[in-house]
Formats: C-alpha cells, structure tokens, sequence
C-alpha cells in the first residue's frame, strides 16, 4: 500500500489533561505531530473511532497527516504552562525521518526544562540521543518502548509492519547506558496468545537484559473499527481463538464488544506480571518524577495514592473504594498548599478538611508524612 503526505497547518498542537496519568506515565501534558501511523498494528487503539476523530480510520496507515506548524505552536502554547511531565512526539518511519518535527519538538522541551515522557515503538528514537541526554540533566526523562511480545508469529499476524523487536531491545539498552529511565510498555498483552507466563517472563527477562528497569502490563482494548480488524486478525492467526475472544469481550456476533476485558482478568494479569517482574527485580509501574519545591510531598503522597488505587484494581476491590483513592491522589496532587505543613499545623483534622479526604485516607496520608519526616531526620 502506497504511504500518502497530507501536510497541513494546525490550529493546536499541545493537549492539557485535568488530572496527570497516575499511576500509568503521569503525563499532564501531550503533544503530537502526526495523525496515523505507517506501522498500521492491528490492535492499535489509535484506530478506534474515539480516537481517530474524523479521519478515516481505513487509511490509518497509509494517509499520515502532518501538522508542519507543530514546533511553533508547541513553543506557543507551552510557555507559562507548569512543568509537569509532557509525552509528545512521533518517532514513525518514514513521516519523522522526512519532517524531523518530533527533533524539533524536543528541542521546545528541553529550552523550557520540562520533564519528558515517551512512549514509542520505533528505535529511531536514539538519533535523538543527544537531546534526550540534554533534558534529562535539566529535569527528567522517561521513555517505555512499547512492545507486545517477542514471539515474531505474533508481530506478523498483528504488526508486520512495526520496527523489529530486537531493534527497540537495543535502543532500549542504549538509552539506559545513558542514563535514561527506561522500561516496556507491554501493551497490548493479546489474550490467549501472549498472556501465559513463559511469553511474559521471556518479555521482562528481556526488558532487564536490556537496561530496563520496569515492565507495565495492559490488556487488549477493542473499540469500533480496530476491534474488527482486531478480530480478523485472531482469526487470521488461529480460527479457533475468535470464539474464544468474542467470549471474553461479551461480543455477539451482531452487538459491539466491550472495550476491555472483564476485571478478574486483568486483575490475574496484572498480578501475574507484578509476580514475574519481583522475580527478575523489576517494577510494574514506572517511578514518578517529582520536582524540587514546596509542593513536591504533594506529588509524592499523590504517587502513592494512585499506585494504591492499581493495587486496589488487582484486589478486584469495589469501585467506590478504588474511586475513592483516586479522587484523593487528584485532590492531593493539585492542592496548592503543602499537605506536610497542613497536617503539621492541624494534624489529620486538617487533612479531612480537604475535599475527597476521607478519615481512613487520611491515616494513610499521616503515616506516609510520618516516613518521610524520618526519613529526612
């Protein structure tokens, strides 16, 4: 299929999110220079109409849309933002070879020292070394090389066109010797085919040979269009596994799936993947960079919160509970007086007065401050 250039001027480029992305990759911010994608993967949720907004999502991979003003308008609408972290660009082949526009976006980044998120398939990546290097000594960087399995049956019959596994291993390996927090995004996991634990231990036994220092678990999504390409291609792969996924997705054949699959599945999995990266000394979460300053207890009593409202997902606890940890990690995160002088002034009756800070929650927070003054002491 003939890959077609649509060039055009956008009227913004850069996305503020209400709340960061915790505890996933605790964004604020994102900022990218191209709609579609060459590699065209067929469980890409990108494709799934919610996403891809009014462009065709059949053309996903063969019609990328360039927005050319990209680099200006992310200098534009950066400045006066807070610096929290910011994901942007686009390292696909062959757009950011031809336009460079993720380069330029990066060099944005690191003239206003924002911290740097990044999530990316392609190795091309490392031709950016030098600016990456550049910004994580100003503030941080963090990048997750996004990767399904390293079964090369399974990267023909569901990416073909993605750069190869071993190609993002090694970008990864040299990202981490030059001090970049690196790790996998292993994501999509593919039921049936890629969730037993010999193909996920072989995933994070390569993700530590390679320098990585974490290994984050998602489950299959499948929404509108992606969700039948999705579909044909198990079908593709193994006939028998359509039944199997129409099951699991609650998928009749003239109804709509459900976008992801039920809770005790995900919960197994992500236990399975916390399990197997103990053994191998990893994380299953990426750390969250926290800035220097007043606010910074803030952000690091938020971490925990959100990394307890995940904990509380693999429990297959109720909803009320997990939302209730989360709407706590929000009210925390973005409160605009330090909670450690709150509760030193007021104690835990200071801590309830803020909104979504139950008395439970709020014993949590106190021992947290508790820790953390002894361990500064």
């Amino acid at each position: 299929m003939e890959l077609e250039f649509q060039e055009y001027r956008a009227k913004k480029i850069l996305n503020v999110h209400k709340h960061v992305d915790g505890p996933w990759f605790w964004g604020k911010y994102t900022a990218h220079p191209y709609v579609g994608c060459r590699s065209g993967c067929e469980f890409c949720y990108s494709r799934g109409s919610r996403y891809l907004g009014k462009c065709d999502p059949d053309t996903f991979d063969t019609l990328i849309q360039v927005k050319v003003n990209a680099v200006e308008l992310l200098r534009g609408e950066l400045f006066g933002q807070e610096q929290e972290i910011i994901s942007i660009g686009d390292w696909q082949q062959p757009a950011e070879e031809r336009y460079g526009l993720s380069c330029g976006m990066l060099e944005v980044v690191r003239d206003f020292e924002f911290p740097l998120f990044i999530v990316e398939r392609s190795p091309l990546l490392t031709r950016d070394l030098d600016l990456l290097v550049e910004i994580n000594q100003q503030a941080w960087v963090g990048v997750a090389y996004s990767i399904s399995s390293l079964d090369p049956a399974l990267k023909r019959a569901f990416e073909p066109r993605s750069p190869g596994v071993r190609r993002r291993l090694r970008a990864m390996e040299k990202l981490a010797s030059a001090g970049i927090q690196v790790g996998t995004a292993l994501m999509p996991v593919l039921p049936f085919v890629g969730d037993d634990e010999p193909r996920l231990e072989d995933m994070i036994r390569a993700t530590k040979d390679h320098g990585g220092t974490f290994v984050m678990g998602g489950g299959l999504t499948m929404d509108g269009v992606q969700a039948e390409r999705t579909l044909e291609a198990f079908q593709r792969f193994d006939p028998a596994l359509t039944p199997r996924l129409r099951k699991l997705y609650g998928w009749e054949e003239d109804g709509e799936p459900n976008y992801s699959p039920p809770g005790a599945y995900s919960a197994r999995l992500g236990l399975l993947i916390r399990e197997l990266c103990e053994r191998h000394d990893l994380l299953d979460r990426m750390p969250r960079y926290v800035a220097p300053g007043p606010l910074a207890v803030n952000k690091r009593v938020a971490e925990r919160l959100f990394l307890r409202t995940y904990d509380l997902e693999l429990e297959q606890a109720k909803n009320y509970r997990i939302w209730a940890y989360r709407k706590a990690a929000w009210t925390v995160d973005e409160w605009p007086e330090s909670v450690a002088e709150i509760y030193e002034a007021r104690g835990e009756t200071g801590l309830r007065e803020l909104p979504n800070i139950g008395k439970s929650i709020a014993g949590r927070i106190a021992n947290w401050l508790k820790e953390e003054n002894g361990n500064e002491s």
